[in-house]
């Protein structure tokens, strides 16, 4: 049976991202309540935020509480490629030039899924008891997914002027907490049901989380590990929550202080 490489490779640069290969890691977990009591504590001592050691050096205003959020993920964990609407909006612009085989075409509306599995977009759904957070931390991504697949694989499809092609499905979470972000995330991606090999995908800078706490499914906070005002996929909120940060804290701390003293009253 004669087989064929096959390299799927995209990065994306949505509108007001900070990089040209925009990443997220989400996670979903509860919080326990030894978590909790730090959390009140740390704010009742105005020590939740402080002077942090980054990389080469260099110094920042951080939480280690927030950090070791990102571990809480008994729900959901995915990290990808992050995009808008469409998966289109992806390149394939890779440092040292693209990097995906020609031999593939991503399926789209027009392809007939009768005689095989449909992957539709998945919505990712948030616990409705207790006190649940998500964390969404931007990061560098480059998806990178590869194979070697049979040749029997391919399709063709006159209408489409595709010839000869292996027919890529895309796995596709979709994140939407209403007033806050709408985002897709890529995070696998298959031909006929078999998964080809993401371990080629690569993480790199991180930028900043974003950590929104719910109660009962009714959210209560937001916090984040931003010093700078936020970017893509929080950029356009519309809830008039505002988010416990360092750079809320420093440029506007009486309203830092009325979004701290509204939380703890809700814990």
């Amino acid at each position: 049976m004669e087989k064929e490489k096959i390299i799927v490779a995209r990065n994306s640069e949505p509108e007001n991202s900070p990089s040209q290969y925009l990443g997220v890691e989400v996670s979903i977990g509860s919080l326990t309540n030894n978590e909790l009591i730090k959390l009140k504590d740390q704010h009742k001592s105005n020590t939740f935020f402080k002077k942090m050691e980054g990389m080469w050096g260099d110094s920042y205003i951080g939480s280690s509480w927030l950090t070791e959020l990102m571990e809480r993920n008994e729900f959901y964990n995915k990290t990808g490629l992050i995009f808008y609407e469409d998966l289109d909006e992806a390149n394939d612009e890779e440092i040292l030039g693209p990097t995906s085989t020609d031999n593939w075409v991503f399926a789209c509306d027009w392809w007939d899924w009768t005689q095989e599995k449909n992957l539709l977009p998945t919505d990712v759904n948030i616990p409705q008891d207790g006190i649940v957070v998500v964390n969404i931390r931007t990061q560098d991504f480059y998806f990178k997914a590869k194979g070697e697949l049979s040749i029997d694989n391919k399709k063709s499809n006159a209408d489409e002027g595709i010839e000869n092609k292996f027919i890529v499905q895309a796995g596709i979470d979709k994140i939407f907490i209403e007033g806050f972000c709408y985002f897709n995330i890529l995070h696998s991606v298959f031909v006929n049901g078999e998964e080809l090999n993401n371990e080629d995908s690569y993480e790199d800078s991180i930028y900043y989380s974003s950590h929104l706490i719910f109660k009962d499914g009714n959210i209560i906070a937001w916090l984040g590990s931003n010093n700078n005002s936020h970017t893509f996929p929080l950029d356009y909120i519309t809830s008039n929550l505002p988010c416990i940060s360092p750079y809320l804290k420093e440029n506007n701390p009486e309203t830092y202080d009325a979004a701290v003293k509204s939380l703890l009253e809700k814990l």
